[in-house]
């Protein structure tokens, strides 16, 4: 058996509530709720195979608002809320001067915009100034860990776009980031050390009663400073009402009407479609990924179980033809690897570790896509086809002859195994096999009989996979195939999800005693005490939100109570929480996992007749 190491995650010893948003291209991981700061931008970038970080210098945010009144600085009590569920928006007042801000993020385009809004409600005109301050001095490479790149940072006010260009790279570029107001006001630099640069822009007007001033900031990436500026001009012809417009449109018709739990839902829906997946800024490819935050700990990877089993659903309520070409790059960068710990995005192998239930995940969310789309024209792709065969060959290497169970090096939180034959790894595989062999009735070829496969494994589930437990016979997690099975359950891959992936029906009485044990005493990983209650596991001891989900998807117990009391992180999703508050203990900015959370409350919660309607602000 492999030799027990772990690798676990830090429990966070503080919280701190932040905003995040983005959109294919750019994402913002952590704004700033007291000020407003842009605190950095991350882009996918390929050909360094992780996540590109721009931030300021000496602990300072990248970008700040500011506002002036009478030629004096103002500091401002900001409200804030998401519109449309994903927009951060704030407002707030400064004497006679109502103040709103809010930024977006138009899905398509290569930027965003900071809007600001400043209007006079006094009796009597009065001088005003709004803009931004920029304080770019790092740029951080992130696959895991954080690495600061010593790549030449530059900064200059391009004339010809009327941009100001924040550059990195020596000779050659790497990645440049451009700011443009909406007119051709002067960027006046700040002396800097250290290689930081430093700058303003503004616009300043004398308001009368009842005017306002409105500073739009356009900001764009590209892979140089040519490209980042043409799209600072490109985007101002757009406009940003225009811009604004459509970000509206997008997230209104993708927008889950629910019954209740609107917000957690529509949130962890567009916060997986954008911080699961992305465009890399240097080839336009689709990247799937843990996150595009670096506050998670393993983001910028590739994690096929991520990818195709939690955020996949969010991406096929999301987004259908944007989780097709998901499926299609998963098929074509990451197949030979099929299985595998964790990638690199370009589909290298990264952590190396067999994964039953990874592996299977491929043939699990082709046929979740062909269930929720009816687009049969994917079963055409060479890749596909290609790839059918390859994981039906791995799946028949797997097979101990004498149990007729798969076996399995880690389990689905990435951690050594007691026994080598999980029941829930090999449910997944067994529904896998089931699938192919509908495939092999209709004519696909595959090198042995997958119906007898898939037979034969449901056979030796039931009976190696079954055992005595407190409660009655109920599923064991793992077994040996002597007799010798472990008790537990893990968030990440729970047997709560027999009967989700059609492996038995919820009246099987040896599952629902199975569930009942997971939510008893009995079992030494549930957390029965607490603000918040729930199952957790030896890789993360605290309540995990994807228990909650699972729970959800199971029996129900819970009633969704979990999601109406967990704040997770600042709303989004995270891998465990704290058991007092409610609030992110591991795991922040989890973005693959918020797909199946969306997933999960509109199973349950969602009002299926109409999509796209209704509930479009936070509730």
């Amino acid at each position: 058996m492999p030799e027990d190491i772990l690798t676990v995650p830090q429990e966070a010893d503080s919280y701190r509530t932040l905003f995040m948003h983005g959109n294919e291209y750019i994402s913002f991981p952590d704004i700033n709720p007291k000020d407003g700061a842009v605190n950095n931008a991350t882009v996918l970038h390929m050909g360094s195979l992780g996540l590109l970080e721009l931030a300021g210098a000496d602990d300072k945010p990248l970008l700040k608002p500011f506002f002036k009144l009478d030629g004096r600085d103002v500091s401002l009590k900001l409200a804030w809320s998401y519109r449309k569920h994903w927009l951060p928006t704030f407002t707030a007042r400064a004497g006679s001067l109502s103040v709103r801000g809010s930024i977006f993020a138009p899905p398509g385009h290569r930027g965003a915009v900071f809007l600001l809004r400043v209007k006079n409600n006094h009796r009597r005109p009065v001088m005003t100034e709004a803009g931004f301050s920029v304080n770019f001095g790092r740029i951080i490479h992130h696959i895991f860990r954080a690495r600061q790149i010593t790549a030449g940072i530059r900064c200059e006010f391009d004339r010809w776009t009327n941009s100001f260009l924040l550059n990195a790279g020596d000779g050659l570029p790497l990645v440049s980031l451009a700011l443009g107001l909406d007119l051709a006001e002067p960027w006046w630099s700040r002396p800097a050390t250290g290689g930081a640069c430093r700058a303003d822009a503004g616009k300043a007007a004398k308001l009368m009663p009842g005017e306002e001033l409105v500073v739009p900031l356009y900001i764009a990436v590209n892979i140089e400073g040519s490209g980042a500026g043409t799209t600072v001009v490109d985007l101002r012809r757009h406009g940003w009402q225009a811009l604004l417009a459509q970000t509206e449109k997008w997230l209104a018709e993708r927008n889950l009407p629910m019954k209740q739990l609107g917000s957690a839902a529509n949130r962890n829906l567009f916060f997986n479609y954008f911080f699961a997946l992305g465009r890399a800024i240097d080839t336009d490819d689709w990247v799937p990924v843990t996150s595009r935050s670096p506050r998670y700990y393993v983001s910028a990877a590739f994690w096929s179980r991520d990818t195709l089993l939690w955020s996949f659903p969010g991406l096929l309520l999301c987004e259908p033809e944007g989780a097709k070409q998901v499926l299609l790059a998963c098929y074509i960068r990451h197949l030979e690897r099929a299985g595998e710990h964790a990638h690199y995005i370009n589909g290298v192998l990264l952590y190396p570790g067999f994964e039953l239930d990874q592996l299977s995940s491929y043939v699990l969310a082709l046929k979740l896509y062909l269930q929720e789309t009816g687009d049969r024209s994917i079963m055409e792709e060479e890749c596909i086809r290609r790839g059918l065969s390859v994981v039906a060959a791995k799946l028949s290497g797997c097979r101990d002859e004498t149990t007729g169970l798969y076996e399995t090096f880690l389990d689905p939180s990435d951690d050594p195994v007691k026994y080598p034959y999980l029941v829930y790894d090999n449910a997944l595989a067994q529904r896998a096999l089931e699938f192919l062999g509908a495939l092999q009735k209709q004519g696909w070829q595959f090198s042995y009989d997958m119906n007898e496969a898939a037979k034969l494994l449901r056979e030796a589930i039931f009976r190696y996979g079954v055992v005595e437990g407190p409660y009655g016979p109920m599923f064991a997690w793992a077994v040996d195939g002597t007799g010798l099975f472990q008790l537990y359950d893990n968030p990440p891959g729970s047997l709560q999800l027999l009967p989700h992936y059609g492996f038995c029906e919820k009246e099987e009485p040896v599952w629902q005693n199975t569930v009942r044990w997971i939510h008893s005493s009995h079992n030494p990983y549930y957390r029965e005490k607490g603000y918040i209650t729930g199952a957790a596991s030896r890789h993360a001891a605290n309540p995990w939100p994807l228990a909650a989900a699972n729970d959800l998807l199971g029996l129900n117990l819970d009633q969704g109570r979990f999601f109406k009391r967990a704040v997770m992180d600042s709303g989004f999703c995270c891998e465990t929480v704290s058991p007092s508050s409610g609030r992110a203990s591991t795991g922040h900015a989890f973005a693959s996992s918020a797909g199946f959370i969306a997933s999960a409350l509109w199973h349950v919660f969602g009002q299926k007749a109409g999509k796209g309607q209704g509930g479009l602000d936070d509730d």
